[in-house]
């Protein structure tokens, strides 16, 4: 598998995961962990359902170099995007550094919080994820130097 070919994008995982749940629903509850209410048919929630799309897009084990690279900035990019569509505007690091928290720590509790309130439905939730996924278009070279960083998503 040549860079080339591999395609994750931002847009790809977002898009899988407004799918994903579309296809199950919205799961809304007191804990994050618990195994035996996640899965492929049990609702499930924002955050899980961004780690599906995440998964849904990962190179192959046996795979090496570049596809991974690529992987690993569409997986930032679109928590980035998604957390700031949630956040209704870019996040400022000033929050998780007064929370004493790491940037992907805080990103991830804001999708869970955000798919938490009450009356949140599964419509809302896969409506929120597909406009995050049209904000970062997967046509675009994602391997490329000029895709976004942090500088200019935060």
């Amino acid at each position: 598998m040549t860079a080339r070919r591999y395609h994750a994008t931002p847009a790809r995982i977002l898009t899988a995961a407004a799918d994903h749940i579309e296809r199950v629903g919205l799961y809304q509850g007191d804990h994050l962990w618990q195994p035996g209410r996640m899965g492929d048919t049990a609702p499930c929630t924002v955050l899980h359902a961004w780690g599906r799309g995440v998964r849904s897009v990962r190179p192959r084990w046996s795979v090496r170099g570049e596809p991974w690279d690529i992987f690993q900035r569409a997986l930032f990019d679109s928590l980035v995007v998604l957390s700031n569509q949630v956040n209704g505007r870019p996040v400022s690091g000033v929050r998780w550094r007064k929370l004493r928290l790491t940037e992907d720590a805080y990103r991830r509790t804001l999708l869970w919080c955000w798919g938490d309130k009450p009356d949140r439905t599964t419509a809302e939730a896969a409506a929120m994820i597909r406009t995050a996924a049209a904000l970062h278009p997967s046509d675009g070279d994602h391997g490329s130097p000029g895709c976004p960083t942090l500088n200019n998503m935060v």
